[in-house]
């Protein structure tokens, strides 16, 4: 069933579901750094659209009418996914994978990680979407110290990904931006309330969390105020079923932070490869 972010009966339409999922604003939930962005994401008129091509789904970049935040002198872009552009799954409710990019966004920025850029809900040239902004790629390779901060990020990302049970963590989804920082895109297969993890990092199974994403999640465990206020942003897009799960993840992971060890083959994206 197309069970929706309402937690009753039966499923609401894709309207009432978008209407639900943005009540509260595109900045509720928002890292304090990104609140300005997350508004011009929502509010920035749009002054060109163009399709993406060869994606499963319909993908399209947004030029907007403001400044980006992270390079001077150039428009923002956002890259925007409406729902109407999303491809059925037999595992996934239809026209939800939107909802799931913003909902990840939003675990991120309670554990004030920085590594979902800047994502949030639009109605937009083709009807409700979620927008999150463009990652300019790096234009040189990283130094030997850099490299060794990244290697720390891209397990900070692994660790995000078992919280929000991401069932497709490509290596293509990994970014390295101009200013030498890991950036994780395209998340919507994620928050199944079973477990559906499938990732490129999946060597890392049986291994330590690190103790800062560690202290990080067991500080968010233990502010109850927090969680909850989490949670209840969370259920505006995903289903109860998916909160809870969410939820039992974040208590089990802070009791014993290790990486999940995932069967060799279905924990791994087809193209690990």
């Amino acid at each position: 069933m197309d069970e929706g972010p309402l937690g009753i009966g039966e499923a609401p339409s894709g309207r009432e579901r978008f209407e639900v999922a943005t009540s509260a604003g595109p900045s509720d939930g928002g890292r304090s750094g990104d609140l300005d962005t997350l508004r011009s994401l929502v509010d920035a008129g749009v002054d060109r659209i163009r399709e993406v091509p060869y994606g499963s789904n319909a993908v399209f970049i947004l030029e907007l009418a403001v400044a980006d935040p992270e390079l001077a002198g150039e428009p923002m872009r956002a890259v925007y996914k409406p729902a109407r552009g999303e491809r059925p799954l037999w595992d996934f409710p239809r026209h939800t994978l939107y909802l799931r990019e913003a909902a990840t966004y939003l675990v991120d920025a309670a554990l004030d990680l920085g590594y979902v850029p800047p994502t949030t809900l639009r109605d937009g040239p083709l009807g409700p979407g979620s927008v999150q902004l463009f990652v300019h790629a790096a234009e040189r390779r990283p130094t030997p110290k850099e490299t060794e901060r990244l290697e720390r990020h891209l397990r900070g990302v692994a660790a995000l990904d078992v919280l929000v049970n991401n069932a497709d963590r490509k290596r293509s989804h990994l970014m390295v931006t101009r200013g030498i920082r890991l950036r994780a895109i395209d998340n919507a297969l994620s928050f199944l309330p079973y477990p559906r993890q499938r990732t490129a990092l999946l060597s890392l199974g049986g291994s330590p969390l690190s103790a800062s994403f560690t202290k990080r999640l067991r500080a968010l465990r233990d502010d109850t105020v927090a969680l909850s206020m989490l949670r209840t942003r969370l259920s505006r897009m995903l289903s109860d079923a998916e909160v809870d799960a969410f939820g039992h993840r974040v208590t089990e992971l802070a009791a014993d932070p290790t990486y999940p060890v995932l069967d060799d083959w279905d924990g791994r994206p087809f193209d690990w490869w």
